[in-house]
């Protein structure tokens, strides 16, 4: 009987001591993960003053550090779009951009630009698709229903 309670009250201090070392190694993961998004947020309010100052090449540095501290925030991309459409890297914006609508973010100047390279490149059956989903979260934009309105439809008739 005794070596039960031996075995007992140590499976209990092995329970114990498992479940301290999870809880200090989950509230350390945390807070480093809390750490690298508050950097990236950093980064990126540095990228958008540095985009309004048309210095695209430093926003690209900044927001690339930033995509790889948080992969999860879509104005990232939306932002890194901003910058390789303005350094002519139009292949790499046109997927930033799509990444930002893939992780359910989206302005109305974001659709436009977009939309506007498209039409530049000739899609455009995509760039109507991009402007109708567009004009579903903001159906009041005049310049989404205007450049819709001038997208020359396609030999389909769609």
């Amino acid at each position: 009987m005794k070596l039960f309670k031996n075995g007992l009250v140590l499976f209990l201090l092995i329970c114990l001591g498992g479940t301290v070392f999870y809880y200090a190694l989950r509230d350390n993961t945390q807070q480093r993960l809390d750490k690298r998004v508050a950097q990236s947020l950093e980064l990126n309010k540095e990228a958008f003053a540095l985009l309004a100052a048309e210095d695209y090449g430093g926003a690209q540095e900044r927001l690339l550090h930033a995509l790889s501290l948080n992969r999860l925030n879509a104005w990232t991309y939306g932002y890194l779009g901003y910058a390789e459409l303005n350094l002519g890297n139009r292949q790499q914006a046109y997927e930033y951009f799509v990444s930002t609508l893939n992780l359910e973010t989206t302005s109305a100047d974001l659709i436009k630009s977009l939309a506007d390279m498209l039409l530049q490149g000739g899609h455009y059956a995509e760039a109507e698709r991009y402007l109708q989903y567009g004009l579903k979260d903001f159906p009041d934009d005049e310049a989404l229903q205007a450049i819709l309105e001038q997208t020359p439809k396609t030999a389909t008739g769609k």
